[in-house]
Formats: structure tokens, sequence, C-alpha cells
């Protein structure tokens, strides 16, 4: 069941980078996920399940290559001008891991003697294993350490550092679990005790990938639930502007934070592209004080009633020399343009006013 958890976490974590850095290299996408499948087929529910131990290993071990690969790739591409990772290395591993396993495999009967333990096919295959895998580790843990020293305090950079354990612990795992003819020589293990405590190493150092990947990530899955907060609350009135402008639409994308900033660019086009039809006595209009936004709100409605009358006044105040906000200001400041655009009484007052003033225009003409 602990393997199944991890397994879902760690494929959470990979989705979610996965939702959230849509351009660039996915190699963390691609660890997080070979690393959850290794764990689900190592499980000992799906070990039962398949009835063999020795395919599931194999597989497990491919996927964990995968991963450690992965790894290799984010470090270099770090560097500048970016070093590619050759992909024959580990298509060289994958080979000689399974003739050696056609080599096991006819022999799993003699699991756990010492004839097994030191046939030469099981040798070769926990030293490439081993060797791959720790030289992936290695690479990456000196990097991501660097890496993490350099960075600003945060979630992200305490995330980096417990990478950089995870790094460490499974450095220790895979020592311990991918030479098992050694430890069991040089140790009072037996067979049947060696894999329960591999595999505990194994969940351990997975705790902390995960623990790891949760912090990195945090920062944009917070950053993909406000921009999605920020397009709800800004539709209503995206809705109305591009209605009556549709030519301020941009072209559709579907990535979350850029279609908020999009939504944001086609609001602000379609309050200027207004600005000429708001009334010039719409504070007569306003009985009581009211905020900014409700202020701003309330020239909208109107501009959109005096557009459908025909009605404008140019050389309107076009707010040149304005500040320009930072994206978060400025989804809170539409948003609460947006509420009271849909939901403030004072706005519904000014609506009703424009539009008994352009039916008045209409019967004077």
């Amino acid at each position: 069941m602990i393997s199944y958890l991890s397994a879902g976490l760690l494929a959470l974590i990979g989705l979610t980078r996965l939702i959230t850095v849509r351009t660039g290299p996915k190699h963390l996408v691609t660890f997080f996920l070979s690393m959850a499948a290794g764990l689900a087929v190592s499980a000992e529910t799906t070990v039962r399940l398949l009835g063999d131990e020795l395919l599931p290993r194999l597989v497990t071990n491919a996927l964990q290559l995968l991963a450690m690969r992965a790894l290799v790739q984010l470090v270099r591409s770090t560097r500048s001008p970016e070093k590619p990772t050759p992909f024959w290395p580990i298509v060289l591993c994958w080979a000689v891991m399974v003739l050696c396993y056609l080599d096991i495999a006819p022999h799993r009967l003699e699991v756990g003697t010492p004839e097994f333990q030191w046939r030469l096919s099981v040798v070769v295959y926990q030293v490439v294993l081993t060797t791959y895998g720790v030289t992936c580790l290695a690479m990456f843990t000196r990097t991501l350490a660097r890496s993490a020293a350099g960075r600003p305090r945060g979630t992200f950079r305490t995330g980096l550092r417990i990478l950089v354990c995870a790094a460490v612990a499974t450095i220790g795992w895979v020592l311990f679990s991918g030479l098992p003819s050694l430890w069991l020589e040089i140790t009072d293990l037996a067979d049947l005790d060696f894999m329960p405590r591999a595999r505990l190493l194994g969940l351990c150092a997975m705790v902390l990938w995960v623990l790891g990947g949760l912090f990195t990530t945090w920062d944009g899955a917070l950053r993909l639930v406000r921009a999605w907060q920020g397009i709800r609350a800004v539709t209503p009135l995206w809705k109305e502007l591009v209605a009556a402008h549709p030519q301020i639409a941009l072209p559709v994308r579907h990535d979350i934070e850029f279609k908020l900033y999009r939504r944001l660019i086609e609001i602000r086009d379609g309050v200027l592209a207004l600005r000429a039809h708001v009334p010039p006595h719409l504070g007569d209009w306003l009985r009581t004080p009211v905020d900014e936004p409700t202020r701003a709100a309330a020239e909208v409605a109107a501009a959109l009633v005096m557009r459908e009358a025909g009605r404008s006044w140019p050389h309107h105040p076009a707010g040149a020399g304005e500040a320009q906000p930072s994206m978060r200001e400025e989804s809170a400041w539409l948003s609460a343009v947006s509420s009271a655009f849909t939901h403030s009484l004072v706005v519904r007052e000014v609506r009703e006013r424009a539009v008994a003033s352009a039916a008045g225009r209409r019967d004077d003409a």
C-alpha cells in the first residue's frame, strides 16, 4: 500500500510539473513518472499478481535507469551551451540487463543459493545497474547542491535541498539493493530478509523525493490556482467586452497563466475602445461616493449602453501616463471591477440611467 501511495504522489508531482511547465525540457517529469511506474511494478501486490519476481525487478530496474538518465539530462540542460546526453549508454545497459535476465530466468528456482548469487550473469547485471545509477546520481547531486546554495530563501530552495538529501539516500539505496550478492556474502542476512530491507530503504528515499518534489512544485501549483481563480473572476466582464468588440479577442491558447494574461490584455483593450462612449456626466448618476473598481465598472456599463445607442463623446481622457501594474495587481484590480460590474447595485442603477438617457435621446430625435 505504501508503495502505491508513494507511486501516486510521484506521478501527481510529475503531472503537475507537466502542466505548469508547458515549454522546455521535461526531464523532471520523466524522472518522477519513471520512478512512480517503477514503484508500482515492484510493489509486493504487483509481484504476487504477476507470479514472478524476476521480471518485475527487470522492468523496475530499467525504469530506474531511465529516471537516472533524466537527472543527468536535467544537469546537462543547466549548462550553457546545453550539452546533449547520448542515448546509447542506457540502451547498452538495458541490452546487457536483458541478456543477463535471459540467462538468469531458467535458474529462478535457485534464487538465494550461493551458486546463484555469484553466477556471472547475476554479477554483471548488478554491476551494470549500480554503476550507471550511482554515476548519474553523483553528477546530479553535485550540480543540484551548487544550485541550491545560490538560490534565495524560500520553498524552492528548501525543495532543492531535500532533493539533494533524496539523491544521497538513493545512492545508498542503489549501492545496497543493486549489489545483493556482495551484501549477502558479507552480512548474515538471508535472501528473504534482504529484499524487504532494500525496499524499505527505497521507500525512505522516495519519501524524500516526494517531499522535495512537493516543495519545488508548490509555487507553480499556487500560480496555477491563482491564475484559474483570476480567470473565473474576470470572465463576466471579459464576455461583455468581447461581445461588444470581437476584434479584441486574441488567438486561443490553453496555458492557464498565459490565458489569464491574455484575458487581462483583452479586457484592457475593450475598456480603451469604450472610452469615447463614457458619458462625461456619469458622476451625476452616482448618488453616493463609490470605490474605484465600482466607478470603473459603472463607466464600462454606461459605455456599453451608449455604444449600442450610437452615442460618443470625443476627446475623452485616455488615461495616458498611468503606472503599469504587475500582472497580479492587474488581475486583482480587474477581478474587483468584474465583480462590481456583475453584482453592484450602483452599477445596475447607472446602467438603468444610461438606458433611460439613451432612450430619451432617441425619443427626442
